[in-house]
């Protein structure tokens, strides 16, 4: 089925996790498993590296930036009636006029420190944390938003690497929205 037919729009993809859980690279192996949909990837760096080019995150202008680029993108790629036949799998916090389907990744402690100090993890081209210590303290204080109401995926990445995890949404996803097909 296409978002042409039955369906008004495929749905936007969000996936959300403490950084270092993968959701970039969970989401770039998502989109290779959607047969349909023609998946299009916004990954939260993508909008926020930018900005951090011209201000600091402490300075004064820097989240109204991040909003104003934000909106761009959405206004553009996701609000678009032309990008409504596409699936959208953000790692950012967007709104939309189509399904929405969060997706929350967990992980331990101790396996999310490891993973964010990790080589592996985006070098310094990105803003992406490095810090165990900052993110120690920021899970000690924060919680995931969850939306409330809304029919969701919450998935432990602890023991997973990221290719099992990718498949496993995959057949929750596709259980939920019903027209992704597994490859």
């Amino acid at each position: 089925m296409s978002a042409s037919g039955a369906r008004f729009a495929w749905p936007l993809i969000w996936i959300n996790g403490f950084p270092g859980t993968g959701k970039l690279t969970i989401a770039k192996l998502l989109m290779t498993l959607l047969d349909e949909g023609d998946p299009l990837l916004i990954d939260n760096h993508s909008l926020i590296d930018p900005v951090e080019t011209k201000f600091s995150r402490g300075h004064p202008n820097y989240q109204q930036e991040r909003r104003r680029g934000r909106e761009a993108v959405f206004k553009n790629l996701v609000d678009d009636p032309a990008f409504r036949t596409r699936i959208v799998i953000f790692t950012a916090a967007l709104r939309g006029r189509r399904p929405f389907l969060p997706i929350y990744l967990e992980c331990d402690i101790k396996e999310n420190i490891r993973r964010i100090t990790s080589p592996q993890r985006g070098g310094t081209e990105t803003t992406k944390l490095s810090s165990p210590e900052v993110l120690a303290e920021m899970r000690s204080r924060c919680q995931l938003f969850r939306f409330d109401g809304v029919e969701s995926i919450t998935l432990d990445v602890t023991n997973m690497g990221p290719e099992e995890a990718a498949k496993a949404l995959i057949r929750e996803v596709s259980r939920i929205i019903g027209d992704v097909v597994e490859h």
